[in-house]
């Protein structure tokens, strides 16, 4: 009987080895195709990941219809896959879908802030959409993409976005400026705006000072 009892639990181990075996084995042979088709989300932010190391056209197509996905997770997935490969056209696909309003704000601020990790991303696609984005979200993203980008041509432009009437705005502003400058000022997003308002002014005379402003 006990010979029976450790037989018996070897071979439940070794039915639970074979099955998850062939359950890792079975993910990756799914084409990309299949998992872009897919109605789970984890399945299609699977295809996401798998083009993003793709430079070809046909992934960065892929990619942009990806972003316009009913799951914002998925198309915030899709719009960070792009910028792992640091080509033009996916700059450029970048560039044209941060101001595309038939994508969701999510996957428009994530192309914002994706956008800026390209060295040769222009700054003028995120300073406009920081300044006049109707979104809070996008221009935020926008703000972030500049902390990422450090054009110290952008500084009068971040400046202003530091009154801008949403925290996560302000936030990114100051760290982008704190970025570019020889100094830290004590510049607090959530401060009362007569606070913010004088540590502004601050940097401004400062900047001045440089010839920035």
């Amino acid at each position: 009987m006990k010979k029976t009892g450790i037989l018996i639990g070897g071979l439940a181990v070794l039915g639970v080895a074979v099955s998850l075996f062939a359950w890792l084995s079975s993910g990756p042979s799914n084409s990309v195709e299949e998992l872009i088709r897919s109605e789970d989300p984890n399945q299609r932010g699977a295809a996401a990941a798998r083009l993003g190391a793709s430079a070809d056209a046909e992934a960065t197509r892929t990619l942009r219809e990806l972003a316009r996905d009913k799951n914002a997770w998925v198309a915030i997935k899709a719009v960070r896959a792009l910028g792992r490969q640091k080509t033009e056209d996916r700059r450029d696909a970048l560039g044209s879908m941060v101001n595309d309003k038939a994508l969701g704000e999510p996957a428009r601020a994530e192309a914002a802030a994706t956008l800026g990790s390209f060295e040769q991303a222009n700054p003028v696609v995120l300073t406009e959409t920081m300044a006049k984005d109707p979104s809070p979200r996008v221009r935020a993203g926008a703000a972030k993409g500049l902390v990422r980008l450090r054009k110290p041509e952008t500084l009068p432009e971040l400046v202003k976005a530091l009154s801008d009437p949403d925290t996560r705005v302000r936030a990114y502003a100051i760290t982008a400026i704190h970025h570019m400058i020889a100094r830290r000022y004590n510049f607090d997003p959530r401060a009362p705006v007569q606070t913010q308002q004088r540590e502004i002014e601050r940097i401004k005379a400062y900047l001045r000072k440089c010839g920035v402003l």
